[in-house]
C-alpha cells in the first residue's frame, strides 16, 4: 500500500493550488478524522468541490478518495517505530551539531523514501528490467554515482547494462538505444537539460523509460513510462548532494534486492559464483 500523509505534505509544498491547499492541509492536520468521512463532508470542511479531492487524489497516484482513506487508516496503524529514531539531540560544540544534523537528514530521506514507493510500480519496474536485453543508465554528478553503483550491482548477476561518465557518451548512448533495451535515468531536480535531451531522444525511439526524480513535477518524470521517486528535502541548488544522494542509493538498493529476490533462482549461481570469488580476493 502506497503512503499518502507524505505525498500530501510534499504535494502541498511544492505543486497543490489555492484552491487545493485548505482541504490538503485538513487532512495532514487531521488524518484520523479523515478516515469517518464521506467526501461530500471533506469538501464542505476544505471549501472545495468533491471534484477537486477526486483530482488531489490522482494527482498523487490514488484512483479516489476511499483509496486515500484506506491508505491513511493503514499509515496510521503502521508501526513507524522503527522510523522514528533520531540520534540524541547533543548539547555539544558545532561538530557534533552538525553530525547530527547530518545523519538525522539521512534518517529522514530514508523513512520518507520508502513513504513514496508505488509497489505496483516496483513491481513493474521489476518485470521490464527482467525482460529487457540491456539496461541503459543515465545520470550527471551525484547521480552518475548512483547509475555507477547499480550497475556494480547489475554486473554481479550478469544482467548487461551500459553506463558512460562522460555525458556526450551518454547523449551517444540514447541515440543508440535499441527497442529491447531499457532507460533508466536518474537525476533529483528531474530538470538537468541533458538528461531531459537524452529522455526525449530515448523516447522518440519508443524505448521503455524508468525515471528517479524528486516528488515534485518534473520534466523527466512526464516523460517516463515508469517513476519513482525520492523526497524533496534538499533544495535544487546546494552544495553538493547529501540525502538526495542516500534517497538514491536506498532506492536503487530496494529495486535491485527486489528483483534478486523475485528472479533468486534465476541468479542463484550467478550470485553464489560472484560471492565466492570476492572472498578469495579479501
Amino acid at each position: 500500500m502506497k503512503k499518502i500523509l507524505f505525498r500530501l505534505q510534499s504535494y502541498y509544498k511544492y505543486q497543490a493550488t489555492d484552491i487545493e491547499k485548505p482541504v490538503i492541509r485538513y487532512i495532514l492536520d487531521n488524518p484520523r478524522e479523515v478516515t469517518t468521512m464521506d467526501i461530500h463532508t471533506l469538501a464542505k470542511i476544505g471549501y472545495c468541490s468533491a471534484a477537486t479531492i477526486v483530482r488531489i487524489c490522482k494527482k498523487n497516484g490514488f484512483e479516489g478518495f476511499k483509496d486515500v482513506k484506506l491508505a491513511i487508516m493503514n499509515e496510521l496503524t503502521f508501526n513507524e517505530e522503527i522510523f522514528r529514531n533520531k540520534f540524541i539531540d547533543f548539547e555539544g560544540d558545532d561538530i557534533h551539531k552538525t553530525t547530527q544534523l547530518v545523519l538525522n537528514q539521512n534518517v529522514n530521506a530514508i523513512t520518507n523514501t520508502y513513504n513514496l514507493i508505488d509497489f505496483n510500480e516496483l513491481d513493474k519496474i521489476i518485470e521490464k528490467i527482467d525482460e529487457a536485453k540491456a539496461i541503459r543508465l543515465f545520470g550527471i554528478g551525484a547521480s552518475f554515482l548512483v547509475c555507477k553503483d547499480f550497475q556494480q550491482k547489475l554486473e554481479r548477476i550478469n544482467k548487461y547494462s551500459i553506463l558512460h561518465e562522460d555525458t556526450h557518451m551518454q547523449l551517444i548512448s540514447a541515440s543508440n538505444i535499441q527497442k529491447d533495451e531499457i532507460a533508466i535515468a536518474i537525476s533529483y531536480s528531474g530538470m538537468t537539460q541533458e538528461i531531459i535531451k537524452m529522455a526525449n531522444m530515448i523516447k522518440d525511439k519508443g524505448v521503455t523509460l524508468i525515471s528517479i526524480t524528486r516528488y515534485d513535477s518534473n520534466k523527466l518524470m512526464n516523460l517516463a513510462d515508469y517513476k519513482m521517486f525520492v523526497p524533496s528535502i534538499e533544495g535544487i541548488k546546494r552544495i553538493s548532494a547529501g540525502s538526495s544522494r542516500i534517497s538514491q542509493l536506498s532506492l536503487i538498493d530496494v529495486i535491485f534486492n527486489a528483483y534478486v529476490d523475485k528472479m533468486k533462482v534465476k541468479y542463484a549461481d550467478n550470485i553464489t559464483k560472484t560471492g565466492q570469488l570476492l572472498d578469495k580476493e579479501e
